[in-house]
């Protein structure tokens, strides 16, 4: 009964965490603008995704667990490298004041 309130509830965990990240990747898609995200709070989540996932193949290293945390952190650098690029390469003309 554990195990399986367990796995339910690390599901629902992770279909809301990628939910969450694909209005940001598509509003950054969609406006070529992400110069309001901060680099270094994604770069950070890139390292606290890391961290996780070194710690889940120490202590926990089930393929399903694995996987997600995998495809946390691509979400995790897709939103960054897209945040990169947006910020060096803004395609939208400055104002000037």
């Amino acid at each position: 009964m554990k195990e399986t309130i367990a796995v339910g509830l690390l599901s629902v965990y992770s279909v809301l965490e990628f939910v969450a990240y694909i209005p940001q990747i598509v509003k950054i898609l969609k406006t070529k603008h992400a110069d309001d995200l901060s680099l270094t709070s994604w770069f950070v989540w890139i390292a606290t995704d890391l961290s996780y996932l070194g710690y889940i193949l120490l202590e926990t290293p089930q393929f399903g667990v694995i996987f997600i945390a995998l495809l946390d952190l691509v979400f995790i650098i897709t939103v960054f490298m897209l945040t990169m690029y947006y910020q060096k390469n803004n395609t939208r003309k400055k104002v000037r004041r």
